[in-house]
Formats: C-alpha cells, structure tokens, sequence
C-alpha cells in the first residue's frame, strides 16, 4: 500500500482482485471536492492474473530445495524467500484492468505494488498461487530425500557421524539433515524430542572403589597432601556444578 491509496487484496486460483481506495488523509479532500462537483468519492477494482510456474520451473524450485535444505528451512519458518530462490519465482503479477477504463492508472499501479509486498513477504504464498502449494511443495522434497535413503541407507550414518562438519549442510550426509529440519519445521517440533527420545535407557552402575591416593607425600615433603585433594576434589566438584546449572538455566534447555 502506497502513501496515495488504499488497497483491499483479494486472490482466487489463478487471479487476484484488488479494492483500491484514497487513503484516509487524502480520502477527506476528495469527498470534499467530490460534494462540490455533486459526485460521489469512487472505489476502483483492479483486477489481475497470477502467473504459473511451468513444469520445468516448478522443478527447478524443488531441485534446489532438495540440495538446500537451509533453505527449504527458512521457507517453511516464514518471512522473506531464500536467496537460492532468486530467479526461480514466478514474475510479479501485472494489472489487467481497472474500473477507471484508464490504461496504466495509478490504481492498478498500487494494486501491483501491493501484491508484489504481500509475496515478497510470503514467498509460500507465491508459490502456492502459482501452482506449488506446501503439501506439493513438501511431497517433492521429502520424497525425493526418502528415495535417496532407500537406494543408499548407509547416507543416514554417514550424515549423523558429519552432522558437526559444514559439509553436512550442503553436501554429503546433507539430505538426511535436511529432512529432519524441514519434517521439524512442519510440525513446529525444532526443540522437541523424535519418537524414539523415550526408548533410550541409560544406567548408571554403582559408583567403585575411589582410586587410592597418590603417593605425594614422599615426592611433597612438607605438603599436607590429603588436605590438597580433598580442596581439588572440592574445586571440581564445584565447577561440574556450576556448569550443570548453568545449562539447566540456558534459555535452549528451558525450550
């Protein structure tokens, strides 16, 4: 929405209209001028196509989806598209026609800047318009990334063991990542235990024997050794439980 206008978006598959209206501050001049010439203030539609991704462009998004998961990641979480979908996105919409009958009119012109805001913001709902929702969107990639596991199951090792290594982004092990994030993303689970968080079982055995003392005493003449590992053992003790609490109050473990 520009300064001059108001606009009302409204969009169906494969069009979109737009209710366009003078903003409030410029809305009061014109029915005052519109009183004195005996006329009534106008409302003017706009109306528009969306423009379709052809099969090959439609899979051109998700082959770079496919190798990108980051950004399958920030498309899923929202706001504005990835830069690896620079130039795979439709065209922005252009203006058909306006009530005013006038060609190129400012009316059509701020339906169009509005309509190019509104998907820039929500890429999603670009594509969605332009015939690859997210259940489409979401199928192409997962399911290619299940094939690729099922003809090579060792890829889901080899991406655990690199997951700390930037390779694992984009490269080998990449996908395996990639799916967990954007199937996580879905689901709004990104800080929530996977299904199988309740089958691990950990024992602990019974705490030995300590080990016994050094022999310092002959190497520390003079040093009440006893004394010094009881302070160590005390000192350490006392980190590890700082470092506990300190983790139990970050904000990542709170989530």
């Amino acid at each position: 929405m520009s300064e001059k206008w108001n606009v009302e978006l409204h969009m169906s598959p494969g069009g979109w209209t737009a209710e366009v209206s003078h903003a409030a501050e410029v809305r009061q001049n014109a029915s005052a001028a519109a009183e004195q010439a005996g006329t009534a203030a106008s409302l003017f539609t706009v109306t528009g196509t969306l423009p379709q991704l052809s099969e090959e462009a439609r899979e051109a998004v998700l082959a770079q989806l496919r190798i990108r998961p980051l950004a399958l990641y920030a498309l899923l979480r929202g706001g504005p598209a990835p830069a690896e979908l620079t130039g795979l996105l439709p065209a922005a919409p252009a203006a058909a026609a306006c009530t005013c009958g006038r060609a190129d009119c400012a009316h059509a012109a701020a339906a169009e800047h509005a309509i190019a805001a509104r998907f820039a913001a929500e890429p999603l709902l670009q594509l969605a318009h332009a015939g690859l929702p997210r259940e489409a969107l979401l199928a192409g990639v997962l399911g290619s990334w299940a094939e690729e596991l099922a003809h090579d199951p060792s890829s889901a090792g080899r991406a655990a063991e690199t997951a700390g290594r930037p390779q694992a982004r984009g490269g080998e092990g990449g996908a395996a990542v990639g799916e967990w994030i954007a199937e996580a993303a879905a689901d709004g689970a990104m800080h929530q235990p996977g299904p199988a968080f309740g089958a691990v079982q950990v024992q602990l055995a019974q705490p030995g024997k300590p080990p016994a003392t050094p022999e310092l005493a002959a190497l520390l003449p003079g040093v009440p050794v006893a004394a010094g590992l009881t302070m160590i053992r005390e000192r350490v003790a006392a980190r590890i439980w700082q470092a506990v609490q300190k983790k139990k109050d970050s904000p990542a473990t709170k989530s």
